[in-house]
């Protein structure tokens, strides 16, 4: 019998911007692939193993030191200690008791019909049967990608103990807008680019917190320039600077920053308005009324093609600008969040295509 597909796809949501928790990936994929292979007693033993290692983790982000040693259940408490699960105290109560619920008989089933937890006699047959070890399966998708999605969307930097570049998009692509990376030129092999903001998260982990905080409580404010001028002071250029430095004195002896760049800016094209307003709109469903999706593709057209230089779509630098642009325009001018990202990959993608096309017609003419 053909192996048959299965993804736990609350789980593999909430992890996508997880990738280097290796060992929670690998213990969903092994839920997974006891499902796949119609194991139900396995099922019941990684379904439990991987609930476990989501509160394990969340813990581990959140506590300074969490007791990791500590049986299913009262792990499960103690992340329900730190999680708000709803504003609402009531909803808050009734979420959490579910978890309970669902913590409790996920235990029960593995302790009692696991096949890892406790030998049995050689005749023995599981009541479990596979349809209802999936089900099983689902429900711990539900709570996994319920409790790691909360988990990152309430997890503060500033008290967190351990925090995770991927978590911090729009803050990355600022910093990558605001300061200039290194190019590592690697002969016939061509070059490498390091971004700004994965040179700061990864030689000084404390300056790229205090900055995330800083920039995080400016945005809140809502400013008109928000964020623009949150790192001019002298001592933040100073520490900007030494992570660079170090980053050059290491093992990358060949990192060069790249030569400024002449810019050779373009005359704003109206064309370009009326497509970006369908994409705007497109993408935040009818929830924009028109006249403000017209006055933000007009803005944006505006920024955009201040920034706009030869080849722009192929240095990083440029479109690390151009999207932290976007996001604070978006963002001013009240475009629905949770829409945000889709609109500026699509105005990217748009533009690009655009920028091109303009390209090849100069050339053939």
């Amino acid at each position: 019998m053909a192996q048959r597909d299965f993804v736990l796809q609350n789980s593999t949501f909430a992890l996508l911007d997880a990738r280097d928790a290796v060992h929670l990936i690998e213990q969903k994929e092994r839920l997974e692939l006891a499902v796949m292979n119609e194991d139900a007693p396995l099922t019941l033993d990684t379904a439990k193993s991987f609930l476990e290692s989501i509160f394990k983790t969340v813990l581990t982000d959140r506590v300074s030191e969490p007791n990791l040693g500590q049986d299913f259940r009262p792990l499960y408490k103690n992340v329900r200690d730190e999680l708000l699960f709803n504003k609402n105290d009531t909803a808050n109560a009734i979420l959490g008791n579910l978890g309970s619920a669902i913590v409790h008989n996920v235990s029960e089933l593995r302790n009692k019909f696991g096949a890892a937890s406790h030998g049995d006699d050689g005749y023995f047959e599981t009541p479990i049967l596979m349809n209802e070890a999936e089900m099983i399966a689902h429900v711990v998708d539900g709570l996994a990608g319920f409790v790691f999605r909360k988990h990152k969307h309430l997890n503060d930097p500033e008290s967190a103990q351990r925090i995770y570049y991927t978590d911090y998009p729009e803050f990355n692509s600022y910093l990558d807008g605001q300061y200039s990376g290194f190019n590592l030129e690697l002969g016939e092999r061509g070059g490498v680019n390091f971004l700004s903001s994965e040179i700061i998260f990864q030689t000084d982990r404390v300056l790229y917190r205090e900055m995330l905080v800083q920039f995080r409580a400016t945005e809140e404010s809502d400013e008109e320039n928000a964020g623009a001028e949150i790192f001019d002071e002298p001592q933040y250029q100073e520490l900007i600077e030494k992570p660079q430095e170090e980053y050059k004195k290491s093992e990358l002896s060949a990192v060069d920053t790249a030569a400024p760049e002449k810019p050779q800016v373009f005359e704003s094209d109206e064309d370009d308005v009326p497509i970006l307003a369908a994409i705007l709109d497109s993408q935040a469903e009818k929830r924009v009324e028109p006249g403000r999706i017209q006055l933000i593709a007009e803005r944006i057209n505006k920024e955009i093609q201040q920034l706009q230089v030869v080849d722009w779509y192929e240095r990083e630098t440029i479109l690390a600008k151009i999207r932290s642009t976007l996001r604070i325009t978006l963002r001013k001018l009240g475009y629905p969040a949770n829409a945000r990202d889709a609109a500026i990959a699509s105005i990217l993608d748009v533009l690009t295509q655009n920028a091109k096309a303009k390209g090849v017609a100069i050339d053939d003419w």
